[in-house]
């Protein structure tokens, strides 16, 4: 296999590049102050409240947590009125026509089949219509009042035909024509077509409003990572981190995180930058080094020059790019509001077209019977098959998902993972374990004493140490004998001195041991020159141990593939899909891993904003990406792909940003995901088309193409019947993706 290095472009000038303004993320932020956006149409975004010029929805604030809450609230509280007045309304309803269909005239049944049972479904259909759906019905007239329906006119358009027609019924049955009557002279009522539309669009709001919530809190997550306050220096004054500026002089506790994007001036330590770059190993930082916001600080006390001020830290414009990214509408819904744009006025055109060639050709009585036949033609129209076909499916899968330990932001990203050409993976914690190991060692003979073992001596000053590698060599150094250990002294960055008994041991790069005057030449000719120029090559750290002032051995440190990296990657290409490796770590790490796991194409030494872009210039090509990470610094590519999937064990900011969390089964999941993704579109598909046949077949009937055949037209009940049976066998197709099928 031939392995392709990636050299990433150049970031593009913009708004994301480093320094643009951003809102402080010095504390919460309050309602509005990262501005505001349409629920509907996340690319309408305004730096105050209002209303969407699209769809007329009232713009909500972003990323703030008691808003989004407030609001999440509000909107369960109505759906389980709705749901609990829906049900009420079909039990009343259902009996009533049984009562009908079986000439039911005395008992409840009866009763319930008569006009008092009209009243009490108006009386339950009113606030579930008028309260309910209004934010439905102020939607869909905003689309008609602008000139642009939406998929909410299109709904809000079969719930009212629905609704006034069954009033209309229920108080003034006189008006209608003996075509609408029954036999026994009343008039049908679809206040349960009305209602339960209301309720099914409803529930889909619902998800679309936890979707949300978790782009707030993915900001939130992000905002966090910088602490809320710094410590000038001198004086130990503590302030808010809004109030930082460029030039200032700050202090850095042991364990703290560096407050902004910094120089050190005083200090040694090594720095946790794993989630912001990717690289796996804590990092030597000395004074004259640079500093990112958001990284951990390791066990000494720093002083450091500020070189941004908050809202141009690494942290704030991750934060943006999340956002940004974030902002863009889901295809689905775009395609929706498209055939919407179509259809509503279609349906319109055809009804009025309906009445008026009946009045104009049609048999006596013709303005009865084309009035009777436009009715029909609104009601068989009202788009519940049609509005159910997609969100049904995919809310059925959100649910498999859940079961099987993938859980779907928004149903938009099963559309998008099924469609996508290309999966991008990050290294660290992804197709890694996310901790290094000891995955090869070389001992220099006589370099070690008898009685000793150099993994179990090398283990035993590591031990004293709080560096990741510290496991590392303890489970390198299983069953081995572990000594004693005395004056443990860490050098930061750079390794650990201690005795064993009577022996030194020295563990560390080789600077250290230069530094003690140890000479590395054994490891300079033959086998051992051959083992490091191997090990160098495959991108793993070397460690090396001197005992008593002489070279004793090197080890080879590594993050290894999870063992289920190569059979995921084979998966994914089987399925015709090119696989690319984005890294933060080193090149040559990054390259090793490629070849190990079968990926061809890989960029190491990758920055945040170096994987969005790389990203974003795929999809420019036209591929439909993929990307799968665990890290914080994986949260913009996350953001910017088509679809995003984070590790469930990984970052709570990248799990947030991600459109699929794959809670449990590691990488194994991700083909998991897949699979339900193929299956819900395959699902998604077999639903439009049984919604379409319906609707070329019904509307022409509807509007009384059978009249010669028959002698008679299509009654608004046959039609409401029509439109329920269309709905049920949607409903009856969706629901098999509960059992696996497609």
């Amino acid at each position: 296999m031939k392995l392709e290095v990636i050299q990433p472009d150049a970031p593009p000038p913009g708004p994301v590049a480093a320094g643009a303004p951003l809102p402080p993320c010095c504390a919460r932020p309050g309602a509005g102050e990262l501005g505001w956006q349409c629920p509907m149409h996340p690319d309408v975004t305004a730096s105050a409240s209002g209303s969407c010029p699209v769809c007329g929805m009232e713009l909500v604030p972003i990323g703030q947590a008691s808003t989004a809450a407030d609001d999440a609230a509000r909107a369960r509280r109505r759906l389980v009125v709705c749901a609990l007045l829906g049900a009420l309304l079909m039990t009343v309803s259902m009996t009533g026509m049984a009562g009908h269909a079986l000439g039911m005239t005395d008992g409840i049944v009866g009763w319930l089949a008569g006009t008092t049972g009209n009243v009490l479904q108006l009386l339950l259909a009113a606030p579930l219509v008028l309260w309910g759906g209004w934010p439905i019905l102020a939607g869909g007239w905003a689309g008609f009042r602008r000139g642009r329906p939406t998929m909410f006119s299109l709904v809000g358009l079969g719930i009212i035909v629905a609704f006034v027609a069954s009033v209309v019924a229920t108080v003034a049955p006189g008006l209608f024509p003996p075509a609408f009557r029954r036999h026994d002279g009343s008039v049908e009522t679809f206040f349960e077509s009305a209602g339960m539309i209301v309720v099914l669009v409803l529930a889909g709001q619902a998800l679309e409003s936890r979707a949300r919530r978790g782009t707030g809190a993915a900001l939130r997550a992000l905002l966090d990572l910088a602490p809320p306050t710094a410590e000038r220096h001198p004086g130990g004054e503590t302030v808010p981190l809004g109030q930082v500026r460029p030039g200032d002089l700050l202090r850095v506790r042991p364990g703290g995180r560096i407050p902004t994007d910094a120089t050190l001036l005083e200090g040694t330590t090594t720095c946790d930058e794993s989630l912001l770059t990717g690289e796996p190993l804590p990092v030597a930082r000395g004074p004259g080094d640079k500093l990112l916001g958001g990284a951990i600080n390791g066990p000494a006390a720093l002083v450091i020059r500020a070189d941004t001020a908050a809202a141009g830290a690494l942290v704030a414009r991750i934060a943006r790019l999340v956002r940004e990214a974030q902002s863009r509408r889901a295809p689905i819904e775009a395609l929706a509001d498209r055939a919407a744009a179509v259809f509503t006025p279609a349906v319109l055109g055809l009804a009025l077209a309906t009445f008026l060639g009946w009045a104009a050709f049609g048999p006596e009585p013709r303005l009865a019977l084309g009035l009777v036949s436009a009715v029909s033609v609104l009601v068989i129209a009202c788009p519940c098959s049609l509005g159910l076909a997609t969100p049904l499916s995919m809310t059925v899968a959100i649910g498999r998902g859940a079961r099987e330990g993938i859980l779907v932001r928004s149903p938009a990203a099963l559309e998008s993972l099924a469609a996508t050409t290309l999966f991008t993976f990050d290294k660290t914690g992804t197709l890694t374990a996310g901790a290094p190991r000891v995955v090869g060692s070389l001992a220099v003979p006589g370099g070690v004493p008898a009685a000793h073992s150099l993994p179990g001596m090398v283990a035993a000053v590591e031990k004293a140490s709080e560096h990741p590698l510290a496991k590392a060599f303890a489970a390198a150094a299983a069953g081995e004998p572990i000594p004693p250990v005395a004056d443990a002294t860490a050098v930061i960055g750079r390794g650990i001195r201690g005795r064993c008994g009577d022996h030194a041991v020295v563990v560390g790069t080789a600077g250290l041991l230069g530094d003690d005057g140890i000479e590395l030449s054994p490891l300079q000719t033959g086998p051992a020159a051959a083992w490091v120029a191997d090990a160098t090559a495959a991108g793993q750290t070397l460690v090396f141990a001197a005992v008593d002032g002489h070279l004793a051995g090197a080890f080879a440190i590594t993050d290894p593939p999870r063992d289920d990296a190569a059979d995921v990657v084979g998966f994914l290409r089987r399925r015709g899909a090119g696989i690319e490796l984005l890294s933060g770590d080193r090149p040559a790490a990054a390259e090793h891993l490629a070849r190990l796991v079968g990926i061809e194409r890989v960029a190491g030494g990758l920055s945040p904003e170096d994987k969005a872009d790389r990203v974003t210039a795929l999809r420019r090509q036209g591929h439909r990406v993929a990307f799968v990470g665990d890290g914080i610094n994986d949260a913009v590519a996350l953001a910017a792909a088509d679809v995003g999937l984070a590790m469930g064990e990984g970052a709570d900011v990248a799990i947030e940003s991600a459109d699929i969390t794959l809670l449990s089964g590691g990488l194994a999941a991700v083909p998991r995901a897949v699979a339900l993704a193929d299956a819900t579109m395959a699902n998604v598909r077999q639903n439009l088309v049984l919604a379409t046949v319906y609707n070329l077949v019904a509307l022409p009937v509807a509007a009384g193409l059978l009249y010669p055949l028959l002698g008679h037209v299509t009654s608004p009940m046959l039609a409401a019947a029509a439109m329920s049976i269309s709905s049920l066998s949607v409903i009856a197709n969706a629901l098999r993706l509960r059992r696996g099928g497609r």
